[in-house]
């Protein structure tokens, strides 16, 4: 008769366990992905590339690809499966035209905003979801609304537009949807709030802001003014450590889901910055990334990340 009460205890310990970890699922989100396919190959040819990097997803699940290359068509759109759609861009030193394209997002109306890291008199392009060009802003130097190295790009809920600068500046600067100053924030340094080679960018649903601050090895997140608020991780190859973590992107639950370069992999956390899992660093050779270089989520929680070693994008989809 005395073992009743032990066993009603234990069955009790043993569900509020389960209860405990399906809420945390629930509050996460998706928190594991698998493989799913892989698109696009090494070469010049439609549908191929030299150095997939950025990505963006648009509205309609079609897919922007960058590449840093002097072929003729520089940024490729894609159907969510790889079906080449249109090319647009060409090398050269204008407006309209590319050098390195680098960081690439759309916003609400699936216009088009990419930087151009090699050509930063002309530091971030805007085109229509068709490749016309519409306008570009920023110019090179290290003042407001100035660049010596632009690099990824983010937007929040109001289009507004948010670049990292990875050259001597090594800040953020926001800009409206038609490019006008609005504001900037950090610096070089080691400290809260202060960059080195900051490379990407991403914004949450209530506007926080999460930088890749990639050779401090660690993500930033500030509000939606540029105020430090936390940071996490540090260099290394554990669970929640990075090195060179070089993309960064937001999911529905807004878990933040980072590309860690060198360790190639994507590391998920929420947004406390609480790590969760890790995807692309198991499975089949051919399954595994190899120096990811960019990532984008589209409307059904599918994830790609161009592979920067074979040149193609893969595709990993949610589990849960």
């Amino acid at each position: 008769m005395r073992s009743q009460p032990r066993i009603f205890i234990i069955g009790f310990v043993i569900l509020s366990f389960l209860i405990l970890n399906i809420s945390l699922v629930d509050s996460f989100g998706a928190t594991e992905y698998k493989h799913t396919s892989k698109w696009g190959s090494k070469g010049v040819a439609i549908g191929q590339f030299n150095q997939a990097g950025g990505i963006a997803a648009d509205s309609e699940n079609n897919l922007y690809v960058g590449d840093f290359t002097g072929r003729s068509n520089l940024i490729q759109k894609f159907t969510n499966n790889g079906t080449f759609i249109l090319g647009f861009g060409v090398l050269g030193n204008g407006p309209q035209y590319f050098t390195n394209p680098a960081g690439i997002i759309t916003d609400s109306e699936n216009n088009v905003y990419i930087s151009d890291f090699g050509n930063p008199n002309y530091a971030i392009k805007k085109f229509d979801k068709n490749g016309n060009f519409i306008t570009s802003f920023g110019t090179f130097g290290l003042g407001a609304g100035e660049f010596i190295s632009p690099g990824g790009l983010g937007i929040d809920s109001e289009d507004n537009v948010y670049a990292v600068d990875f050259g001597e500046n090594d800040n953020v600067q926001k800009f409206d949807k038609d490019g006008n100053f609005l504001m900037k924030f950090g610096k070089t340094g080691f400290k809260d709030g202060e960059f080195r080679d900051p490379t990407a960018i991403a914004v949450d649903s209530l506007g926080n802001i999460f930088v890749a601050d990639s050779s401090n090895d660690r993500i930033q997140k500030f509000d939606k003014d540029g105020n430090f608020l936390m940071k996490f991780g540090k260099a290394g190859n554990g669970d929640g450590e990075f090195n060179f973590p070089f993309g960064i992107e937001i999911d529905s639950s807004d878990n933040v889901l980072v590309v860690d370069n060198k360790n190639n992999r994507v590391q998920v956390f929420n947004n406390d910055g609480v790590y969760v899992s890790q995807f692309g660093n198991d499975g089949p050779i051919s399954d595994r990334l190899q120096d990811p270089s960019g990532i984008t989520i589209d409307t059904e929680g599918n994830v790609y990340v161009p592979d920067g070693k074979d040149a193609d994008i893969h595709v990993f989809s949610p589990v849960n």
